[in-house]
């Protein structure tokens, strides 16, 4: 277990191969038994096979090429619907339509989501997530038609390898870990400490010729530069998904 964990690689490349529908099933039975808070398990998974779908859902995630490769995409979601409905029919007080029941769905839905990840590559499944699911709620919620109190919070797709990439580099583990109380650190360890990261994300980044000639077009010389670019994750696309995110939870009853 620790060792395929340690294995994890996004793909974004996949064969022809189907998933079998008893393997996929399988796999997501390993996900009903992920923690929960209370046990109610507040969340909800739509798998999509259909080409037609697929399609309208690569539109939404910026038109990622893998999605249309993969067999299966598998979208998270919070759901306290479920929970409310069982509420309503027994005629009980009614709760959960509020933030802290969109944020405890979205525990329960991310925990799910890494049980079935897990189980996926233990069966020689690839996966790759997509942090799009978030900048496409609005339109992820009408296209599969997700009814008041279900909010889609990641997604994933699952085939079979058509690559085989080398593990992506990652920070050390006392970046990560903190002992008792976390622990900040002086300008000087903080450029240290990130300083192998920069390295190889910078070279990762000049390899492909398009992207290189977008940075030196645009005059961006770090890798923090790119990271805050209108190219990748710019304050200006923060601020909008995040007025887009919260109308959206306005409007499925889960803000206040």
């Amino acid at each position: 277990m620790i060792d395929l964990a340690k294995s994890h690689r996004s793909i974004r490349s996949y064969t022809s191969q189907e998933v079998d529908e008893a393997l996929l099933e399988d796999i997501l039975l390993a996900g009903l038994r992920s923690s929960s808070a209370g046990n109610m398990q507040t969340w909800s998974v739509i798998v999509t096979r259909d080409e037609a779908l697929k399609r309208r859902l690569y539109d939404i995630h910026r038109y990622q090429r893998f999605i249309l490769e993969a067999p299966v995409l598998l979208t998270f979601c919070a759901d306290v619907f479920r929970m409310r409905e069982w509420i309503r029919v027994n005629d009980s007080k009614q709760s959960f339509d509020d933030f802290l029941g969109f944020l405890t769905g979205t525990v329960d839905a991310v925990i799910a989501a890494q049980t079935i990840a897990l189980a996926a590559e233990s069966e020689g499944l690839g996966i790759c997530y997509l942090g799009t699911t978030w900048w496409g709620a609005a339109e992820i919620i009408e296209l599969l038609e997700l009814p008041p109190g279900v909010f889609p919070v990641t997604s994933f797709t699952v085939g079979y390898p058509a690559e085989d990439p080398p593990l992506r580099d990652r920070l050390p583990l006392d970046l990560i870990v903190h002992q008792e109380k976390y622990q900040r650190m002086s300008d000087e360890e903080v450029r240290a400490s990130h300083a192998e990261r920069e390295k190889n994300a910078w070279a990762r980044y000049t390899a492909s010729k398009r992207l290189k000639a977008k940075l030196e077009a645009a005059g961006i010389t770090r890798v923090t530069d790119y990271y805050t670019s209108e190219f990748k994750y710019s304050k200006e696309l923060h601020r909008d998904v995040s007025e887009m995110l919260i109308a959206t939870l306005q409007e499925q009853g889960l803000w206040l």
